[in-house]
């Protein structure tokens, strides 16, 4: 029960039931991830109050089983007070870890020296190892993995990175990169930042006359790969499924279990078993393959909830899930002393672990009944329904003594609830001053006004053709970094005002040729970069760096982060915010805050083509087209000069008309971002917010200007 084994992977399963969670416990788990009611990113599974979240850490300690928090989604200003309260709640009921995304848990964690380890999301998209190295830097002790990692590319992190490292092995795959989704924000208010995805990946979709579900990825399911989970240095194996039932979970767990022990791969009658549960069309293992490709999709299938002809297996895991619960028991010792005139004390062991009780009066002589040793052994060893099962009893009896049975009963719970909670006690780690690294590189002054962001050399040229015809500046002006590579001299006379734009993703295989271009690019002038994950920490000392909205900055402490902790020079805000919520965070900042106020959003970033999947692929220089039920075109760009898509809105975002409202809420730099564009088009753009006329666009949207989806 209390074995370590650090050479052992650690099998990690979900819960968003009590029947998931002791499912889990009972079938195998070393460790169960869940979720309160607040801040974790399934907000439709059951989940836990508080009581249970504090008999569940017990229960699971018991067990020799760790349990870890999500707080896992982003956080509003308003809502700090509540989390800090929440965080110190999680330390009290001695949860062992904490799944985070937002970066204020930093800096509250680092304000209350948290005792529960940090663990950072998928949703902070840590996707190559100078992102694993970061998440270090910043106090995390593991990082999870993006899904979209080759099983190479995991094990040079966990070996290099000098982080735990966990990694998925089973279970739902989202299209897109975790944290990069804004598609079911958009279309219903419904922020798979928030845990309300409503999971818009899974509908049907038209392209070129047909309609599928061309977003819809197949279940990961990496059982046939034991070896080589096995040999990546993974840390822990994540399971997929809050939302699952208890069948599903413990029939997962169980044989992940047996396969992992016995170092093989499943047989006949387990695959039956997994293929009988839970799945959507099907399973792959293409990314931890290093595959990619439509045989990953469930084109025509997306959903498949429990099969029909499942012959009873579902009752069959339920049952065995419960008789193992009921099974388990702890053994234990005791010894008791009784003399007349003393208190009577009883001594519980459970290995080297000790629990004491006494009595609250002395026992007396006994002058007529005398209570034997047999009745003394009889009581203690009445340990009920708890996980105790007395193996031994010695009783040290000096003379005639009686003892009321009362008192005993009452000796044995007392003394028993110590060694429950020692228990308990021993997953716990002292309180640690965690100071986040710092790095306060120099800055841009006066840094406000107007930007431009765009993709390619046409829009570039319009850019600057609007500057001349307005009589205007861009303060910045956002370009490609294949783009400078590819003609650094055409855009050397704006060296100063260009922001270099690096992909969204970038692969460890990228990562070395990243570097060599931002060197090359220094050398020639270039000196200010756009960061969008946290794998750019300590860069500051090389680039003027400007936080991208894909960090998800929703309230002041994560920009504080950013702000002190990267080195930023502006703060570009998550999309998901209302101008007021915007207020609030730039009222705290000491650099600009960045907001986008035109431009098609970026709904998806994901590692398939989504071309290639409508039979468009190799995308090239153009762009295809997805269109919903409703007749929704949603455009579809490369990420880069990759082969990777970047989903968009079916409409641009237009703050035109609200320049002025922006600029008094604390706006200070207003972004135009440019993807599908042609150059007159982006010219007419350019001119008018330059100019401050106002623009026909036909349709469009405020985004969440209006309608943030944080608490107000």
């Amino acid at each position: 029960m209390f074995s370590d084994d650090s050479a052992r992977p650690e099998l990690l399963a979900p819960a968003g039931s009590l029947e998931s969670f002791r499912a889990a416990v009972s079938m195998g788990a070393d460790a169960v991830y869940m979720a309160g009611k607040s801040f974790g990113a399934r907000a439709y599974a059951d989940n836990f109050d508080a009581d249970q979240l504090r008999e569940c850490v017990c229960y699971a300690h018991l067990r020799g089983v760790k349990v870890y928090i999500t707080v896992n989604t982003l956080v509003g200003d308003r809502e700090l007070p509540a989390l800090r309260e929440y965080l110190k709640f999680l330390d009290d009921i001695g949860a062992d870890g904490i799944i985070v995304q937002d970066l204020s848990v930093l800096r509250l964690a680092e304000e209350l020296e948290l005792r529960p380890a940090l663990h950072a999301s998928t949703q902070l998209f840590v996707h190559n190892l100078r992102g694993a190295v970061c998440a270090r830097e910043l106090g995390f002790v593991r990082a999870v993995a993006a899904r979209e990692l080759t099983g190479a590319d995991i094990a040079d992190i966990a070996a290099k990175s000098g982080i735990d490292i966990e990694m998925f092995v089973h279970g739902a795959m989202c299209m897109s990169y975790s944290g990069q989704c804004l598609m079911s924000s958009a279309l219903g208010g419904r922020s798979g930042n928030r845990g309300k995805c409503a999971q818009p990946c899974r509908r049907a979709y038209f392209a070129h006359g047909s309609e599928k579900h061309y977003l819809s990825l197949k279940d990961m399911s990496l059982i046939e790969h034991i070896d080589e989970i096995l040999s990546s240095g993974a840390a822990s194996l994540k399971i997929e499924g809050r939302m699952k039932g208890a069948a599903y979970v413990g029939g997962i767990v169980k044989i992940y279990r047996a396969c992992l022990d016995e170092k093989r791969r499943p047989s006949p009658e387990e695959r039956a078993v997994i293929n009988s549960l839970f799945d959507r069309g099907g399973y792959s293992d293409g990314y931890f393959m290093n595959r990619r490709g439509r045989s990953m999709f469930a084109f025509d299938k997306p959903d498949n909830p429990y099969l029909s002809n499942d012959s009873g297996i579902i009752g069959q895991i339920l049952e065995e899930a419960a008789a193992a619960e009921s099974s388990f028991k702890i053994d234990v010792s005791a010894h008791i002393r009784i003399a007349a005139g003393e208190k009577v004390r009883l001594r519980v062991c459970a290995g080297e672990l000790v629990s004491e009780a006494e009595s609250s009066t002395a026992a007396e002589a006994a002058e007529k009944a005398p209570i034997s040793s047999d009745r003394i052994k009889k009581q203690i060893s009445k340990t009920g329904d708890s996980v105790f099962r007395l193996v031994e009893c010695t009783v040290d009896m000096h003379g005639s003594c009686y003892v009321p049975v009362k008192a005993l009963n009452e000796l044995r719970r007392t003394a028993l609830s110590g060694l429950k909670q020692k228990i308990h006690e021993r997953f716990r780690v002292p309180r640690s001053k965690h100071t986040l690294s710092v790095y306060r590189g120099k800055r841009l002054e006066a840094l406000q006004g107007l930007t431009a962001v765009v993709k390619n050399r046409a829009q570039y040229r319009a850019v600057l053709r609007a500057e001349r015809e307005s009589g205007m500046k861009f303060r910045l002006i956002g370009v490609p970094i294949h783009e400078l590579i590819n003609d650094t001299a055409g855009y050397q006379d704006e060296a100063q005002r260009i922001v270099i734009e690096p992909n969204a993703v970038i692969r460890p295989d990228e990562y070395s040729e990243y570097e060599r271009q931002l060197s090359t690019l220094r050398d020639m002038g270039f000196d200010k970069l756009r960061i969008h994950n946290i794998s750019e920490l300590g860069r500051s000392g090389q680039f003027y760096l400007l936080a991208s909205f894909r960090l998800n900055i929703t309230n002041s402490l994560a920009a504080g982060v950013v702000e002190d902790n990267f080195g930023v020079s502006a703060v570009g805000v998550s999309a998901e915010l209302s101008v007021p919520q915007i207020r609030d965070i730039a009222e705290s900042c000491t650099v600009p805050v960045e907001a986008s106020v035109y431009g098609y959003r970026a709904l998806m970033t994901t590692e398939n083509c989504i071309m290639n999947n409508m039979g468009d692929c190799p995308c090239g220089s153009r762009h295809g087209v997805l269109t919903d039920r409703l007749g929704k075109k949603f455009p579809i760009i490369r990420d880069g000069n990759s082969c990777r898509s970047i989903l968009l809105n079916s409409c641009p975002t237009y703050m035109g008309d609200k320049l002025e409202e922006l600029k008094d809420n604390g706006v200070g730099l207003m972004s135009l971002d440019f993807t599908i564009e042609t150059h007159e088009d982006t010219l007419k753009i350019c001119k008018a917010y330059l100019l401050g006329k106002s623009l026909e666009l036909g349709e469009f949207t405020r985004f969440h200007y209006y309608k943030g989806i944080l608490k107000k």
